[in-house]
């Protein structure tokens, strides 16, 4: 039984960031939402596949995209994938860091 994806808002805006900065719609497609797509197929049936990030207990990271760029951030609940975040790796770490405080 796959698990079922869930965005939480700061996620969203996370996603809709990365897609207004691609500008063009099908570079968006081919560079962002295909890899993300795929990466989401494969956590609803293999939720264990991201690596647990260092410093907390249950927060996890699958890589996504041309180069593994796009770091997707998730908490495992119950039957769901919960998507805390989604960056662009290249940025500055501190904002990961703000971001994920207290998960």
């Amino acid at each position: 039984m796959a698990f079922e994806i869930i965005w939480t808002a700061g996620a969203e805006a996370d996603l809709q960031r990365l897609y207004d900065q691609i500008g063009d719609h099908d570079l968006a497609l081919q560079v962002l939402h295909q890899p993300l797509e795929h990466i989401l197929s494969l956590l609803s049936e293999y939720p264990g596949i991201g690596a647990v990030v260092r410093g907390t207990r249950r927060v996890r990271r699958v890589l996504a995209g041309p180069r593994m760029k796009y770091g997707l951030f998730y908490v495992e609940e119950g039957r769901r994938i919960m998507v805390h975040v989604l960056m662009d790796m290249r940025e500055d770490p501190q904002v990961l860091r703000r971001r994920m405080a207290g998960m």
